[in-house]
């Protein structure tokens, strides 16, 4: 008996062409099927639920007044949770630096007049979905944009730390 016969089926069964495509789209099924029902993901175990997070987020404002507005120990508030258990830890901001170019078309940084930078810290306590930190809706992760919003405050910006103590 041969393995491929003349009318190109292995086995005189299945073609083989049909057979690499029903292969790959297994293949593609089994993968995809892993990581959709994969918990075993994200920067935290689950059994770390409670633990202090410290995190920091650095946002544009529109100047020295709105920066000046938001104060150590205001406490975040979100749509879900409208007390959740985090509080600002510490505010600093100073000026952007602005790009531009100059007449010969070079590119240069200069201190923007008005805009500020600012740098917040805030405690919280995590609340781990499959490992995931999130306040609230959002979700806590590095380079994710996240709104700081009080009371009295909110402004978007960019998760640059997170220490998990």
């Amino acid at each position: 008996m041969k393995i491929v016969n003349e009318k190109g089926k292995l086995f005189g069964i299945i073609n083989i062409i049909d057979l690499c495509v029903i292969l790959a789209v297994i293949l593609v099924a089994v993968v995809l099927g892993s990581k959709m029902f994969d918990t075993k993901i994200g920067p935290i175990p689950r059994s770390s639920e409670g633990k202090e997070v410290i995190v920091t987020v650095k946002c544009t404002v529109r100047n020295e007044v709105v920066a000046s507005s938001l104060k150590e120990g205001s406490q975040l508030i979100s749509l879900l949770n409208p007390e959740p258990n985090a509080y600002v830890k510490s505010v600093s901001y100073t000026a952007l630096e602005a790009m531009s170019s100059n007449d010969a078309g070079q590119i240069v940084y200069s201190q923007d007049a008005k805009r500020k930078e600012m740098t917040i810290d805030f405690t919280m306590k995590t609340s781990s979905g499959n490992g995931i930190i999130k306040l609230g809706s959002q979700d806590v992760a590095i380079n994710k944009e996240f709104i700081v919003k009080t009371h009295t405050f909110e402004a978007k910006g960019v998760i640059e730390g997170i220490e998990i103590k």
